[in-house]
């Protein structure tokens, strides 16, 4: 049994986009006490600021809360919410890809069959230096256990 999520990953879905949102909230707060009143008039720049803030909050949110943890276990893929856990065969899953260029790097699984968690689940690969260009080595290997357990099974 070996886990292939990050360790870091119950921090990404749950401290840390209250820690990003209370950060910009506090950020905004002091700007525009900075400015003397909370009004609006002639803030354009204020404003600006609140609206990519709330966007960057959102896309944090977005990303983070769908973060599972992802656990082989010999043909098994033990995949949790931190509430619940579900058990999907290594033949289930159609496709593996992974993110480039982003961090932390992200691995989608697509399933053949939803299940409790959707279609597509996504978790964080563990982290690596200098990551370039190229997928993390967990996509490919996850890849080559697919393919494996379906000739296994076919």
């Amino acid at each position: 049994m070996r886990t292939l999520s990050s360790e870091w990953t119950f921090f990404y879905k749950f401290v840390s986009p209250v820690l990003w949102t209370g950060l910009f909230a506090y950020i905004i707060l002091v700007m525009f006490a900075a400015t003397g009143s909370f009004n609006f008039e002639g803030t354009f720049q204020f404003a600006i600021l609140l609206v990519v803030t709330v966007l960057a909050c959102g896309w944090w949110f977005w990303i983070s809360i769908r973060l599972k943890k992802v656990i082989l276990k010999e043909d098994l893929l033990l995949i949790s919410n931190f509430q619940k856990q579900i058990e999907i065969p290594l033949r289930d899953v159609e496709r593996v890809s992974g993110s480039i260029l982003m961090n932390p790097e992200l691995v989608w699984l697509h399933l053949t069959n939803p299940t409790e968690f959707g279609s597509k689940i996504v978790f964080m690969a563990k982290f690596r230096f200098f990551s370039g260009l190229t997928r993390h080595p967990a996509v490919e290997e996850l890849e080559r256990l697919t393919r494996l357990a379906k000739i296994m099974n076919a």
